[in-house]
């Protein structure tokens, strides 16, 4: 456990130092938020219904950032089983939607290459591209087998869109013809980037492009762009635990 701690306190100032160098400043998210209906590890208090360590970023828009603020933290999130994982992220509250997301996604692949770790990749879509099908009866489970890349449930569903869905959602390119994801493929310049129309950011506040981070099949992280206090904004968040899991993977290969 020493060790673990150790490791993880080196990655854990590594990514600090990147944010610092990057003009963010951190914060410490509340360790709970009153809801009766968010996700997470939840309990009673004088009557009122609280939730433990929720996702982060729910718990940042408890909080008031002016327009301009550049943020991040390190802070752990608990589930309903109050499993703990630890995670770092960075925010920016304001601003023109495309810089911002252009901005967020540099920031996050200056924090992976400042590690020494390369062999990642991330996936960018947006968000609402599958809103038109909503009105199927079948939504629920279409929704739930975008929302875990699950081709085979898609090709159970009996749908008079099901073709038109499977391609949207195996659709992988350099040049969408979405003017905005095409954009911020151009200025981030990076071959790691690459469109994926079948990306679903969880939960449902996002309203923009979105993104999601893997080292080969591992999720680390991922965000995009969603509202605050009526500002637009746009974050992520990577799980430290896969980073550290990355990195020693890393270390061994140069061995």
């Amino acid at each position: 456990m020493k060790i673990l701690d150790r490791k993880l306190g080196e990655i854990a100032r590594r990514v600090r130092e990147s944010f610092y160098d990057s003009a963010f400043y951190e914060v410490f998210p509340a360790s709970y938020i009153r809801s009766n209906n968010i996700a997470g590890f939840r309990f009673i208090y004088r009557n009122e219904v609280f939730v433990l360590e929720p996702d982060i970023t729910l718990r940042l828009m408890e909080k008031q950032f002016p327009p301009g603020s550049n943020i991040f933290y390190v802070s752990v999130q608990s589930d309903r089983n109050l499993a703990e994982s630890l995670k770092t992220g960075g925010e920016i509250i304001g601003g023109d939607p495309t810089d911002i997301t252009i901005k967020i996604l540099k920031t996050a692949i200056k924090i992976l290459d400042g590690l020494g770790l390369s062999s990642y990749s991330i996936d960018m879509g947006i968000s609402g591209i599958f809103d038109k099908y909503k009105s199927s009866s079948q939504w629920a489970e279409i929704k739930k087998a975008l929302r875990s890349r699950d081709f085979q449930a898609l090709n159970k569903i009996n749908s008079d869109d099901r073709s038109e869905i499977i391609k949207i959602m195996g659709t992988r390119t350099r040049s969408s013809r979405i003017e905005t994801l095409d954009a911020i493929l151009a200025a981030v310049n990076d071959s790691r980037v690459i469109i994926d129309l079948g990306t679903v950011r969880q939960p449902d506040y996002y309203n923009g492009p979105v993104f999601e981070i893997y080292n080969g099949n591992e999720f680390i992280g991922g965000g995009g762009n969603y509202s605050i206090h009526g500002i637009n904004a746009c974050g992520f968040t990577m799980d430290l635990m896969s980073i550290y899991r990355m990195y020693n993977e890393n270390m061994e290969a140069e061995k």
